[in-house]
């Protein structure tokens, strides 16, 4: 086990939120070590959109993992979207070198290997902050995952008929920008205007082929029977339903553009 992992849920344990974030955000970074750093880092964030974003990351990593599976069910159902995890308060420093890590509680001997003469002992590793140059590839891909979040909600808001400005004020109550939240919106938008114009191009299409279908048809019963004699038949309810169709997709595919 990490060094970073072990001394991260240590300090979770103990109550060290600020401490264990700094620890446990430097393990997710090791791929040994990511999956189990996400896990714990969900028990030490502020809400539950957060902890929705670390137990994403650790089915990321590992769909089956069981507990991320729950968890994550569990949230969802409230109808939780992920966000960006924060520090709890400013980060603390480092400890300084001469920090023991004896006192954490040591991993089970099946986990660890390490060569002593006559004891097993955990030697004294400096923990090393994350610097400004480590902190952009985790920060990038949670804002990214967090705009997603955003997109969703307003995508649903919007296809729910929800307004413009109730839409842009749900995100900022969740924690976007005004700026961040007009700019998902628009997308939203234009991504609902999309879906929703394919199904009516679908409803215009079908309803289409069954107005022509339904003329053809008779067209082709009368041609017989005036030439053969007999009855010719008049299929007007596939050219009333399909014409009916095709009009409602039509003004539904121009009032989407």
């Amino acid at each position: 086990m990490d060094n970073y992992l072990q001394q991260g849920i240590a300090a979770a344990k103990a109550g060290d939120k600020p401490r264990a974030f700094d620890l446990l955000t430097q393990a997710s970074e090791i791929p040994a070590t990511s999956e189990q750093a996400w896990l714990w880092l969900s028990s030490v964030v502020n809400d539950d959109s957060e902890r929705l974003f670390c137990l994403n990351n650790v089915l990321r990593i590992n769909p089956v993992n069981t507990a991320a599976q729950h968890g994550a069910e569990m949230l969802k159902q409230k109808g939780i979207f992920p966000a960006m995890p924060v520090y709890p308060e400013s980060p603390k420093k480092a400890p300084p070198q001469g920090f023991n890590p004896g006192l954490v509680s040591q991993p089970s001997s099946s986990s660890l290997n390490y060569e002593t003469s006559s004891q097993t002992q955990i030697s004294s590793v400096p923990v090393i902050s994350p610097t400004p140059s480590q902190q952009p590839g985790y920060e990038t891909d949670w804002k990214r995952q967090e705009i997603a979040g955003y997109f969703q909600y307003a995508m649903m808001e919007l296809a729910s008929k929800k307004s413009y400005k109730t839409v842009e004020k749900s995100l900022v109550n969740r924690g976007a920008s005004p700026e961040i939240a007009k700019a998902v919106v628009k997308e939203a938008d234009d991504a609902v205007c999309k879906a929703r114009r394919a199904q009516y191009k679908k409803r215009m299409t079908r309803g289409f082929l069954w107005t022509v279908a339904g003329i053809i048809i008779t067209c082709g019963t009368y041609v017989f029977a005036d030439s053969l004699g007999g009855r010719f038949y008049l299929f007007y309810g596939a050219i009333i339903v399909g014409f009916i169709d095709l009009v409602i997709g039509l003004i539904g595919w121009l009032a989407n553009w």
